[in-house]
């Protein structure tokens, strides 16, 4: 085989090297005449000589130690392997077909100091053919020493309205003027529930902030800032730029899920800035993204900023194995499967700042990477040890900002030390989600080493491997609006919602979580954007109690006002709950404006959660009077000193509350059973689900209760445990237990030192937990439970 000075490699010819018709972009004024250069230029025949200027489907080499400047549009080519340097010249459109290119030395366009302002498209063709390597086929390959230069013409690729556009609208009010032409290709971002109503169209014309469509807006984008209580209440629909100069994207068969994609290896760089992708990415196929750092180490220094990728095969932009990347102010549109998507929870220091992404598709099964693209995240995130700074989620089919934490990292990670589970958040600030079918910020469901996902608690510690000392997690002035169902779901322990605007959601916020609250927000049940609810009968609220310790403080409720067709409240529970709630749920500091303070459901008969749940009013901002504790309308809950309230469908009360668990200390079951109170209230319980060794319900303190086992058999062995109390608060029992069964008390685990009978009830009553009584005649055992100093609960066992 012949070789010249630049080595070009004959190949068969490509099936197919149709070109799709180029996103329009405006012809930029041509820069000055360039400086003659002695680089060898592509067209010049002389370059390479002695054979003859590559033709249609040759491969390509530019040897190490050569730089070329690509100053022709070549015929359609095979592939292209770059060991020196290929630099497209600055001065002209041009175009670059081939099947793949592999940069092993340096594929250069324009640089950070002088970006190319001409049109330049790099268009990958070919069809599958079944090669599923890391690299693969229709690919820029970016392999280890190799650099990829692109620099594209600097424009701003996003911003938001600045006045509502009506259905029917051609003209649109930009919130700022920006650098947008005739020409260019733009999306607006639905401001619904419903993330369908993003709309693309070509730029007509452009004048300062106003700007011509080809085609009239069949939907109403909210433009806005809307003043509720002080604070700026914005849903503005975000507007992005999809047209860049730049453009890498995929051939024509690519729509049918065969794009292009780029990876860059470990030991590549990649500096990539108003470069537009589109066709890219491999359905089905794992690694092969549109734009995708793999497996890449440290790479500091290197970003993706000012980039649209769209239409996608594949998702957005991944970070895989990587850390210290830096991805600032991009679009992600109309993408296949998770959006930004960091892959194995091994990815740490990475900046996501300024990013857009709305419009995240299904994939077919059999094109899903991960179970969870059944519901895709436009951000899934899966080390909270990054940076995740002004970013928009604005409109996905699943999630917005999905933190997805692994116990450990999956995948090519595997083994790896981090511990997702329990990392510290690097940061979470000033990001915005909306119109997503699935809450907009989601931490919860990480995914197992199988892909699939499982219930995750997220508790992060100071050196997570060590599982050190708690540290708060803190998601800061998140703004959350039009999220059909909640716009944050959190769970786990040690973390805060601070300083969020949340609006236009069926349900606020929910944590279902322990030592978690929600602090110095604004939640608004609607805004003067009214538009369909997607479940117009649904009984909207701003914050649900559920778990705990949970609680909001300094939080302002506006318009939740019930309706003859939609009850409303700022405060209820987690409906239909059947786990345990703490006693120490509360509210302080609350503002309401024409909001229904608090609505807690009728308790489900299979729901044991729905029949404790409480709430303590710290400083009386919900009740009136400091101190008082909301209950759900639940007889044994109800005592003489509690109010009722129509419209919250609940009570409040003067009493403390305390919880009352049940465990088994064996097999056996301790639910289904019926508690009774002293003066006949009875509540029957079924036990927390799928575990009826385990039973939950709050108690007022300072009463008499009876166990009324049935249909479950006595057990043999079990505990009873009053919790969340303070020292002296106390609870007695009558529990009917096994005639003739030999057993033991034991109050507190202290086993060497069982509790000793006492003769009479009366000394039960007036005791202090340290006896029991034994009622031969009933079979019943009596004991009170009575929390000692420097306590906060007490437990007797009954051990037979």
């Amino acid at each position: 085989m012949r070789r010249a000075t630049i080595a070009v490699l004959t190949a068969l010819l490509v099936g197919c090297t149709v070109e799709p018709e180029i996103p329009t972009t405006p012809v930029v004024p041509p820069p000055p005449p360039p400086v003659t250069s002695a680089v060898p230029r592509w067209s010049d025949a002389a370059t390479w000589a002695p054979l003859a200027t590559p033709s249609v489907g040759q491969d390509v080499t530019i040897p190490e130690g050569m730089t070329v400047r690509l100053d022709v549009t070549p015929p359609p080519l095979h592939r292209v392997t770059v060991l020196g340097t290929l630099e497209v010249a600055p001065d002209m459109d041009l175009a670059l077909v081939a099947q793949e290119v592999h940069v092993r030395g340096t594929l250069r366009i324009g640089s950070a100091e002088a970006p190319y302002l001409r049109r330049f498209t790099l268009t990958l063709t070919g069809t599958d053919d079944g090669n599923r390597t890391t690299v693969g086929t229709k690919v820029l390959a970016i392999f280890p020493g190799g650099t990829l230069d692109l620099h594209g013409e600097p424009r701003q690729g996003w911003t938001r309205l600045g006045a509502t556009a009506p259905p029917g609208a051609q003209t649109l009010t930009l919130s700022e003027t920006v650098p947008w032409r005739s020409g260019d290709r733009i999306v607006v971002a639905s401001t619904d529930f419903d993330p369908a109503e993003a709309e693309e169209a070509l730029i007509v014309s452009a004048s300062g902030r106003g700007i011509v469509l080809d085609r009239t807006l069949k939907h109403e984008h909210w433009g806005t800032i809307q003043q509720i209580a002080g604070t700026g209440v914005d849903q503005r629909a975000e507007v992005a730029l999809l047209t860049r100069n730049i453009t890498i994207q995929g051939d024509s068969l690519s729509a049918n899920g065969f794009g292009g994609h780029l990876i860059i290896l470990p030991g590549a760089t990649a500096r990539i800035e108003g470069a537009s992708f589109t066709q890219m990415g491999q359905s089905g196929i794992v690694g092969h993204y549109p734009v995708h750092w793999h497996m890449a180490g440290d790479v500091n220094g290197q970003y993706v900023r000012d980039v649209a990728i769209w239409k996608t095969n594949n998702r957005c932009l991944t970070i895989h194995g990587t850390d210290r990347a830096v991805a600032q102010r991009n679009v992600c549109y109309d993408h296949l499967g998770h959006g930004y998507f960091f892959e194995d929870g091994a990815e740490s220091g990475n900046t996501l700042e300024g990013n857009l992404g709305l419009s995240a598709r299904i994939p077919a099964l059999a094109q899903r990477i991960l179970a969870s693209d059944a519901t895709p995240a436009t951000y899934w995130i899966t080390n909270p040890d990054n940076l995740i700074r002004g970013n928009a989620a604005a409109g996905s089919v699943g999630f917005g900002f999905w933190y997805a934490l692994p116990a450990a990292p999956t995948g090519f990670s595997t083994g790896q030390p981090d511990v997702p589970r329990r990392t510290p958040l690097g940061e979470f600030r000033d990001n915005v989600a909306h119109s997503n079918r699935r809450p907009g910020l989601n931490v919860d469901d990480g995914p197992k080493p199988d892909g699939t996902t499982e219930t995750t608690s997220y508790s992060p510690r100071l050196g997570a491997a060590a599982n050190g000392a708690p540290v708060l997690a803190v998601f800061r002035n998140f703004a959350g609006w039009k999220n059909t169902g909640r716009a944050v779901w959190l769970r786990g322990s040690s973390q805060r919602l601070d300083g969020a605007v949340l609006s236009d959601n069926l349900i606020g916020a929910t944590f279902a979580a322990s030592e978690t609250f929600l602090e110095n927000s604004l939640v608004v049940g609607e805004s003067d954007n009214r538009t369909t609810s997607p479940n117009p009968t649904f009984p909207i609220r701003g914050f649900e109690f559920y778990d705990g310790t949970v609680g909001a403080s300094n939080v302002t409720f506006v318009n939740f006002a019930s309706t003859p067709g939609r009850l409303a409240s700022a405060l209820g529970y987690n409906r239909r709950n059947g786990f345990s709630i703490s006693q120490l749920n509360f509210g302080s500091a609350l503002r309401f404006i024409n909001a229904n303070q608090v609505l807690l459901e009728a308790p489900q008969a299979d729901k044991d959660g729905d029949k404790a749940a409480l709430f303590r009013d710290v400083d009386g901002a919900v009740t009136g009077t400091i101190g008082r504790t909301v209950i759900a309308d639940v007889p044994l809950m109800v005592t003489p000193d509690c109010v009722r309230r129509a419209e919250w469908n609940a009570w409040h009360c003067a009493t403390r509350f305390l919880g009352l668990a049940f465990d088994s200390e064996a097999q056996d079951a301790v639910a289904p059973l019926s508690i009774r109170r002293d003066d006949g209230a009875t509540l029957s319980l079924v036990g927390i689900p799928s575990n009826p060794r385990a039973l939950r319900l709050s108690v007022p303190a300072g009463r008499q209760f009876t166990v009324l086992w049935g249909p479950t058999p006595i057990p043999a062995r079990f505990r009873v445990t009053l919790q969340r109390a303070d020292p002296g608060d106390w609870i007695q029992v009558a529990i009917p237990y096994l005639t003739g069964l030999p057993f033991a008390v034991i109050r507190d685990f202290g086993s060497g030192t069982p509790l000793v009978a006492v003769a009479t009830l009366a000394e039960i009553t007036t005791g202090t937990g340290d006896r029991y009584y034994w009622d031969a005649a009933t079979a019943t055992l009596h004991v009170k439970l009575y929390v000692r100093s420097g306590r906060t609960s007490t437990t007797v066992q009954v051990l037979g």
